[in-house]
């Protein structure tokens, strides 16, 4: 069996490639991400990388230099185009096609044409899913909406019905392929794995025992639903309360016409050992984002014994169960996130009780290897079926 594989990006696509090519079945890593950056290095995989990188880099200087948005996406979607069929050239010598969305129309045509296996990474929920929720929050927010890139849509919608296959990090996102009318059995979920955490008693109990500190660590966006944790803040009942809000800012950030109440506070961007203190100081984390894939952000907090409030779109109950190591609750809902933080302000035990089946859960949280295992093991199963 060998695998091409190609992303735009780096992100954790780098660790997919490497864990297809130590099990030696990897033919050829196509890669977007820009030879030009700092991080893009690969070595461990020798003559099996293919760069096809020259769009994305204009893309990527496109943001630096912030041209208008309707250039840099349709930059974007030609980077794809240029990854796509950069692919074709390499189809005879492989039995799996497997691409990130958006990036792999044109060869899994071709692919499908030579018999070969297609699969399509979605990283996200389903297009069209991911629109209709933003399209509303945009609205709801009496901001502008600009729909996702109207061709790009449609490679992505296309490539969905053409693979064989569709590769997903976690339960949310398979639901949404599921609502979309997509077959169980066509949806291969692999969880993304988590880098080694450290975890340790003395970490969870570095706080001012006087004040109940609210964590949120992540874009301030639109998609991220800041706007629903800080009404839910506005609303907890207690006599010292601090959200800290760690990330950078986005434009529209979704808080225009928000009035920030006393005791939030914006950080901006935290690393190393400042973002640790951050999560140290925190009695919960909470993410009320309205659409992403699998949050990592999530193992940090539990690495640190800090229960977490999620919503039910961040992949949250691929990593905690519902009133155990934190709640899962619905988008949009500050009156149920407020009802959770109260909770956990004001009894004692039960905090407790979750902070320590935090850190016992994120001592059990599946690594990279382990990610990369069952990410061989669910390609051989689906070789195997062709048999």
């Amino acid at each position: 069996m060998k695998v091409i594989y190609t992303s735009p990006n780096r992100s954790h696509h780098y660790r997919y490639a490497l864990a297809l090519h130590e099990a030696g079945i990897l033919h050829k890593f196509i890669s977007g991400f820009s030879r030009w950056s700092p991080r893009a290095a690969f070595t461990e995989i020798g003559d099996k990388l293919v760069r096809s990188d020259k769009i994305q880099s204009i893309y990527l200087a496109s943001l630096k230099f912030k041209v208008p948005k309707s250039i840099s996406s349709q930059l974007a979607y030609l980077a794809k185009i240029e990854q796509d069929n950069a692919c074709i050239k390499y189809l005879d010598d492989a039995d799996i096609f497997m691409y990130y969305n958006g990036s792999g129309l044109n060869a899994s045509k071709q692919a499908k044409r030579k018999g070969k296996i297609v699969i399509a990474e979605a990283v996200n929920s389903h297009v069209q899913y991911q629109e209709n929720l933003m399209k509303e929050e945009y609205e709801s927010l009496n901001l502008e909406w600009q729909p996702f890139h109207d061709k790009e849509k449609a490679r992505r919608i296309e490539e969905y019905h053409i693979a064989d296959y569709i590769l997903m990090p976690s339960n949310f996102v398979k639901r949404s392929f599921i609502e979309a009318g997509f077959p169980e059995h066509k949806l291969i979920r692999v969880p993304y794995g988590f880098n080694q955490l450290t975890t340790s008693p003395e970490l969870a109990d570095n706080k001012d025992r006087d004040t109940f500190t609210v964590l949120y660590v992540g874009s301030i966006s639109v998609r991220k639903g800041l706007k629903y944790l800080i009404e839910a803040f506005r609303l907890l009942n207690h006599p010292n309360k601090k959200l800290v809000i760690v990330g950078p800012e986005s434009n529209p950030n979704g808080l225009a016409d928000i009035i920030i109440p006393d005791g939030v506070v914006f950080t901006g961007i935290l690393k190393g050992q400042e973002l640790e203190a951050a999560y140290k100081r925190a009695n919960v984390f909470c993410l009320p984002s309205i659409e992403e894939g699998l949050a990592l952000v999530l193992g940090e907090a539990l690495s640190f014994g800090v229960p977490i409030i999620a919503t039910e779109n961040t992949g949250a109950d691929d990593i905690i169960a519902d009133g155990e190591e934190g709640f899962i609750v619905p988008i949009r809902n500050s009156k149920s996130v407020a009802d959770k933080l109260q909770l956990l302000a004001d009894d004692k035990q039960l905090y407790e009780n979750m902070k320590a089946k935090a850190v016992k859960k994120a001592t059990g949280l599946k690594g990279w290897d382990e990610t990369g295992r069952l990410l061989i093991a669910s390609l051989n199963d689906v070789f195997a079926a062709k048999k």
